[in-house]
């Protein structure tokens, strides 16, 4: 009965948060590739959809700059009532009311090109934002992805770890039940098989911590147990270092986005110059003026109209444009000082990244041969333990070498992995066919011819 309770609250809540109009939270799948991890980042990651959003937005300033040149219509309706008395006490009261229309319609506008332009390469600018995100956020999903193999694999050589420890705790006890060894051989194997356990839980509950991160990074449920699955190995880039230096200032939209904003901070100064020019305007009014008195019968009404072309020239601001003209001049140096320092940080990344790539590279060879000869050497000791020719010391201490070993060849393959794959995104060849994709849906529609020679 209490059982039955229990499932109908719980039924009661999971409807009362589905009719809050809240999301529950989905379910992973069993196994994941890493194709896979990409494809649902890229659907539903925040980030991307934040910037995305930002290019929509970007997308409205050329036609904003447009808007300059269209018509403008007003309509104004007024109304007031006024009166009057003379030494006899008649009062007179006299009503009137207005209404007029005014069209509109800018005929040169100097200013209308360059903020137009300018609103292109604002536009171009979200664009290239919006492609950084995706590279960066499929660059933490391989960072997220990677610690979980990583941690998969330090709970497999723990495991192993373990059950040699226990295998050599066995021995000894069978060896001291005959008298052969004393009890300090057993005792020394349970402290190293008590750290083994102790090991063992503790990347149990690393591997969870990674798989839960995993999860929230995919917008999954952090309950979910991800099980990933070892990708194929990342081929490094045949390319020197000044190669590839060159290449990442070539290629690297967050680069591009910076010269792509010197651009735009120069139509940003060709529109504070052309305010200084003369413009034009046409416009049309007509209106209808009524009044009435109380002193008069009947009601008067009267109806005009005009039509003008205006010029306006500015002749004296009160040194607003000049003020304008020199921040616009000095947000050029400032955007032209960003590109350069963060090209300069694009060749400390790629030089990182490539160095860290070769390294790891030399380490895996190592390690391989390390755990190779480790094993060998365990097994030997191990032997030799049995026929009484090697002392309990050295067996556990070369059970502790090949689990450093061991561990270290793990760590470093997934390492290696990663920043084969982080120096790709440094040179922005990282899932460059996913991003072009993605990107792809964020085109701009056709835009409108710009205008000429306004």
């Amino acid at each position: 009965m209490l059982s039955k309770f229990i499932l109908f609250f719980a039924a009661l809540s999971v409807l009362a948060q589905a009719g809050d109009g809240t999301a529950l939270p989905e379910k992973a799948p069993a196994k994941m590739t890493l194709d896979q991890a990409y494809d649902r980042a890229l659907a539903t990651d925040q980030t991307i959809a934040l910037a995305l959003q930002a290019v929509v937005q970007a997308d409205l300033q050329p036609a904003r700059a447009l808007t300059r040149l269209t018509p403008r219509l007003n309509g104004t309706l007024s109304t007031d009532q006024n009166g009057n008395s003379d030494k006899a006490l008649d009062f007179d009261r006299t009503n009137g009311g207005r209404a007029r229309v005014a069209l509109s319609q800018p005929l040169v506008d100097p200013t209308v090109g360059p903020a137009y332009r300018a609103g292109l390469l604002t536009a171009q600018e979200s664009r290239l934002d919006y492609r950084t995100k995706i590279r960066d956020t499929a660059l933490v999903v391989a960072s997220s992805y990677f610690e979980v193999l990583r941690q998969q694999a330090l709970v497999t050589v723990n495991k192993e770890s373990l059950r040699l420890a226990g295998e050599q705790k066995k021995l000894a006890e069978e060896r001291l039940s005959v008298g052969e060894v004393i009890r300090t051989d057993v005792l020394t194997a349970d402290v190293t098989l008590q750290r083994a356990k102790r090991t063992l839980v503790e990347s149990e509950n690393a591997l969870r911590l990674a798989r839960t991160l995993l999860a929230n990074v995919l917008n999954y449920d952090p309950g979910s147990e991800i099980e990933v699955v070892e990708p194929a190995a990342y081929a490094l880039p045949a390319e020197d270092l000044p190669g590839l230096r060159e290449r990442a200032r070539r290629q690297r939209d967050d680069l591009q986005r910076l010269l792509t904003a010197v651009l735009r901070r120069g139509e940003n100064l060709s529109e504070t110059r052309a305010s200084y020019l003369p413009s034009i305007t046409a416009s049309v009014s007509a209106g209808r003026n009524v009044n009435s008195s109380s002193s008069t019968d009947g009601t008067d009404g009267q109806t005009d109209y005009s039509a003008g072309l205006s010029v306006s020239i500015p002749l004296f601001t009160g040194g607003e444009k000049a003020l304008d003209l020199k921040r616009d001049s000095a947000e050029i140096a400032k955007a032209r000082l960003d590109y350069e320092r963060a090209a300069k940080q694009s060749d400390e990344e790629v030089t990182t990244a490539f160095l860290d790539t070769r390294t790891l590279q030399q380490t895996l060879i190592s390690l391989r041969a390390e755990v190779k000869s480790a094993e060998e050497n365990y097994s030997l000791l191990q032997q030799q333990y049995r026929l009484g020719e090697s002392k309990s010391l050295d067996v556990l201490q070369a059970l502790t070498d090949l689990n450093t070993s061991r561990t270290d060849l793990a760590v470093s393959l997934y390492q290696y992995q990663l920043a084969c794959r982080e120096l790709a995104a440094r040179t922005a060849d990282f899932e460059k066919v996913r991003v072009e994709k993605a990107a792809a849906l964020a085109r701009p529609n056709p835009a409108p011819a710009g205008p000429g020679g306004s």
